[in-house]
């Protein structure tokens, strides 16, 4: 637990205290994952800028995942630098918060050869719903299963602690190994690196939504009878196209827990705001924590949407835009 996370409100924005700023820093050796606690938008831009013109000094590649406006703001505080670095689109692609690890291991893998390289990633912000914050917060427990074996490279998550609620810059400290708070880098205590082999169980609970939800059970005779009501649920929600997807998507999840989770299951739906979520209980556990997070999984289950739906007893992930999908035992 952090005391007082909002400690760092009136924290300097002088490039010079920033450490990703140092030009008589050691090399990067191994993966590695920080969290940068920022107040406001003016610390935000120090903190970025200084973190790529450091790197762009040192021949290094930059990606940043930032949101707007965070990302117009950040190209025009670079000026022509800005167009020596990429920008990844995260309010498209960070939709899902699933399919952020399969853009930064894309990344990884075209710059592996390279001098060094460095990202901005920033998943959790402020306006997401509660099913997408909760998956932004697994995301960034995962990124260390995912590169921590990997090659050398350095990934700074932005958190606003003037805007963020206390819980979420608690769990900044413990899904990071290190943390830039106050402008200086140290190891988080409370960060606790996953045993090799461990369950790939989430600790954070299952809020149960507010409002209404819609529950039905299914088994290998009544897939049909599920995808037609779930096309009658979702169609309010995201229009016809997406709906099709949808159906496809809790179809899939279906088939893999009748086939692997005990030959039935129980389907749970409602509304978070303007996503749908869709929740399936089994008997089923998948061990492997990035399942659905590769860009190829390994064969053995049913892998066409599993990078949209995701199974560690208990999981949630955006199967479509507006669409939540987390599988659980």
């Amino acid at each position: 637990m952090v005391s007082d996370p909002y400690a760092h409100r009136e924290a300097s924005v002088s490039v010079s205290r920033l450490p990703f700023a140092a030009h008589d820093r050691a090399p990067v050796k191994s993966f590695r994952h920080e969290a940068f606690l920022y107040s406001g938008i003016e610390h935000f831009l120090a903190g970025t800028t200084a973190f790529v013109d450091n790197a762009l000094d040192d021949g290094e590649a930059v990606l940043a995942a930032v949101a707007e406006p965070h990302a117009s703001l950040l190209r025009q505080a670079l000026g022509d630098d800005a167009e020596r670095i990429e920008f990844l689109d995260v309010g498209r692609v960070g939709r899902n918060p699933a399919r952020l690890i399969p853009a930064w291991q894309d990344w990884v893998d075209r710059n592996a050869f390279a001098r060094g390289f460095r990202g901005i990633g920033e998943p959790i912000r402020m306006g997401r719903t509660s099913s997408e914050t909760a998956e932004c917060r697994h995301h960034e427990q995962l990124v260390n299963t995912a590169f921590d074996d990997g090659p050398a490279w350095w990934l700074l998550c932005p958190y606003d602690v003037a805007a963020l609620p206390a819980p979420m810059i608690e769990h900044a400290y413990a899904s990071h190994p290190a943390v830039v708070a106050d402008d200086t880098t140290t190891c988080s205590p409370a960060y606790r690196r996953p045993e090799p082999g461990s369950p790939a169980v989430a600790t954070e609970p299952l809020e149960e939504p507010p409002g209404r939800i819609h529950e039905i059970g299914f088994e290998m005779g009544s897939l049909g009878d599920l995808r037609d009501w779930v096309e009658k649920f979702a169609e309010p929600v995201l229009g016809r196209q997406r709906t099709a997807d949808a159906v496809l998507v809790v179809s899939e999840l279906a088939a893999n827990s009748i086939k692997y989770g005990g030959g039935a299951g129980i389907l749970r739906l409602w509304r978070d705001g303007r996503a749908l979520v869709c929740e399936v209980r089994d008997e089923g556990v998948i061990t492997d924590p990035l399942i659905g997070r590769r860009a190829r999984d390994p064969d053995g289950l049913r892998n066409s949407h599993v990078g949209d739906v995701r199974d560690s007893r208990r999981n949630r992930t955006s199967a479509v835009d507006a669409m939540f999908c987390r599988p659980r035992r």
